[in-house]
């Protein structure tokens, strides 16, 4: 199996370009640009190496046998994002605005449509899980075939994303894998929001898809991993 790892500073650049290849190579007016991604992965992974209050950031990537994380030619790489939430108070966090997890856009990025892309996430995850102590992982691409993303359990799995070249290749469940053993180890439940034609691929790996009821996304469904004592 692929050996996951933890990011380190100088991942930043290549997860930032990785960001825009497997969300918005394919669409018409990108959500994100590359500068505001690579500052957004450096403050995660910056976040993961320091002790602060709050939801525990973790992020996980594939390397090639160089040790460097490739996302072009013919060496490929996943990497995904963790949000800790271990008490109640750092679940509540999780809902907090996106700018304090991305921080501020810059002029050339859409406010409304990020409000639109990161509200409708938050909202199915909080009438989901609440306050409960958990994990939380989003997942690019959200569909097989094109660009988007995945989202994932509740450690908070807050992204696994692929390059285009690099799908298909087990990477994605190595990263499911590692986040679900980090979840146990901790003894909590892993939250994530699914693209319809990959809810099998999560169920395969433990989760459950929620009741209709719970559901505010018209394209996303919630799963649920329940926590697994070790």
């Amino acid at each position: 199996m692929s050996k996951v790892e933890d990011a380190v500073a100088a991942d930043a650049a290549t997860l930032g370009a990785m960001q825009i290849n497997a969300f918005d190579a394919n669409q018409p007016e990108p959500l994100f640009v590359e500068p505001y991604a690579v500052t957004g992965w450096a403050t995660f992974i910056q976040r993961a190496a320091s002790s602060r209050s709050g939801p525990q950031a973790r992020v996980g990537v594939i390397r090639d046998d160089s040790g460097n994380v490739i996302v072009q030619g013919s060496r490929h790489s996943l990497t995904c994002l963790l949000h800790i939430a271990r008490d109640n108070d750092a679940a509540a966090d999780l809902y907090g605005p996106w700018q304090e997890s991305w921080g501020a856009p810059p002029p050339d990025m859409s406010k409304d449509r990020l409000d639109a892309f990161f509200g409708e996430m938050k909202a199915q995850h909080k009438a989901v899980m609440g306050n409960v102590p958990h994990i939380c992982t989003f997942i690019f691409p959200k569909s097989r075939g094109g660009g988007g993303w995945l989202t994932a359990p509740m450690t908070d799995l807050e992204i696994i994303m692929t390059h285009s070249t690099a799908r298909g290749r087990g990477y994605g469940m190595a990263l499911l894998q590692w986040s679900n053993e980090m979840a146990d180890g901790f003894g909590l439940p892993l939250y994530l929001d699914a693209g319809e034609d990959v809810v099998g691929l999560y169920t395969r790996v433990g989760y459950v898809r929620q009741p209709d009821e719970l559901r505010t996304s018209k394209s996303l469904v919630p799963m649920v991993r329940a926590a697994v004592k070790v």
